[in-house]
């Protein structure tokens, strides 16, 4: 071994310490810097989901609780009561669906009620049992309409639920569509 071989290889033990210097630092100050401030942005994150989630669980054991617990005797049960309208004031009912439907701008194409057969004789002194009615309605309506109305058919004082509806859509106009909506109610003689 000579002289110049060993400061060659001096000299490039020296360059590769350098070199790793160099690469520590470029790592420390710009790699390392860039995913610590990537994490620091995710702290409010993850600071937020574990609110939520305790919010969820607490919400959730709220329910459970809810559920399986009875209702206290003094505490009152919200029960809604509906009319059953009479045979002879079903034209107002229908006028009443017709006003809600202008009320959240759905069209109304048709309108046509279907009475359901009794099949039981009435007994003298029997108090009649109402009979079930559905109204079949054709409408070009959009969705939030749709739902605002349906809901206020629900609400009302008289009985009407939707037993069935289908939504097509209607080519001239893609923002309104065609809606054929079945409700449900009952009246009495």
């Amino acid at each position: 071994m000579n002289l110049t071989n060993i400061q060659l290889n001096k000299q490039k033990k020296i360059l590769i310490v350098i070199f790793v210097v160099l690469i520590a630092y470029v790592d420390i100050s710009y790699i390392l810097k860039a995913q610590r401030a990537g994490l620091s942005r995710l702290d409010p994150k993850i600071a937020r989901l574990k609110t939520d989630l305790a919010d969820f669980n607490r919400g959730l054991e709220n329910m459970r609780s809810f559920k399986t617990k009875p209702p206290a005797p003094g505490e009152k049960q919200v029960v809604r009561s509906f009319k059953i309208l009479p045979d002879s004031r079903i034209s107002e009912l229908l006028q009443e669906i017709a006003n809600t439907a202008n009320k959240f701008d759905i069209k109304i194409t048709q309108m046509s009620p279907i009475r359901q057969a009794q099949k039981e004789k009435l007994v003298v002194g029997q108090q009649a049992k109402p009979t079930l009615m559905l109204i079949n309605l054709g409408m070009a309506a959009d969705y939030h309409n749709l739902g605002r109305f349906i809901q206020a058919c629900e609400n009302s004082p008289v009985f009407m639920e939707v037993q069935e509806f289908k939504i097509e859509t209607q080519l001239p106009d893609y923002l309104k569509q065609k809606v054929t909506l079945v409700l449900k109610t009952y009246v009495t003689k």
